[in-house]
């Protein structure tokens, strides 16, 4: 018989998940639908382009950071809430936790079932955990994403890190496939949390995959 608190926190966490922070924020800050501009993705990165356009780097990089710390605090509260339900259980309600959120965020009710990519989400709970862990995995990430860069040709120059960071997204997939590997040695209580958030995260960036993929060709 399964445990009615894994069913409320199943819901509870993809609710939360659901709220689409960036959309919000976007529509308050500038009047606009994030929808339509950029990469037409509800998440950080798109308001970071969105806000820069419009109001420069600085705010920018200031309205990502809004919207990151509101996307993966969802997350956190989602994971703190889940392991108040299943005490007896901190791994599964950990995942539990995790996996919903970012369900809702990439999936969400509100949108129709549309949404971001989850990253900030994954991090997020990556950061409540345990900040060690966080680092090494972002780090492992973007080693990637440079490494890919440089063997798909791209110069070393005052773009770079910029590049890499906003196009190389096969390199960022490689990267996260690895750091779940990674944390899974690091931090075997975090791998099944990390490994099914890093599932929906590389799902939700098929259509940028393509996207690169064509424009190597």
């Amino acid at each position: 018989m399964i445990n009615i608190n894994y069913v409320l926190v199943s819901l509870i966490a993809y609710l939360l998940g659901s709220i689409p922070f960036a959309l919000i924020y976007v529509k308050l800050f500038l009047n606009k639908d994030m929808r339509t501009f950029g990469s037409k993705n509800t998440g950080a990165l798109n308001t970071l382009r969105i806000v820069s356009h419009e109001k420069g780097k600085l705010i920018g990089i200031i309205s990502f950071l809004i919207v990151f710390l509101l996307d993966a605090g969802k997350s956190v509260l989602a994971v703190i809430l889940a392991m108040q339900f299943i005490p007896e259980n901190p791994t599964l309600a950990i995942t539990l936790g995790t996996f919903f959120s970012i369900l809702g965020h990439n999936y969400s009710i509100i949108l129709n079932f549309k949404g971001g990519r989850g990253a900030a989400s994954l991090l997020g709970v990556l950061l409540f955990l345990d900040w060690k862990i966080f680092i090494g995995w972002i780090l492992t990430v973007l080693c990637f994403m440079m490494l890919l860069e440089i063997f798909l040709g791209g110069k070393i120059n005052n773009k770079f890190l910029k590049r890499s960071v906003s196009d190389q997204i096969i390199g960022r997939l490689i990267g996260e496939i690895y750091a779940a590997w990674w944390v899974s040695i690091a931090a075997p209580t975090l791998l099944y949390p990390v490994l099914f958030g890093t599932i929906l995260v590389v799902i939700s960036h098929k259509d940028r995959v393509i996207e690169q993929i064509k424009k190597k060709k």
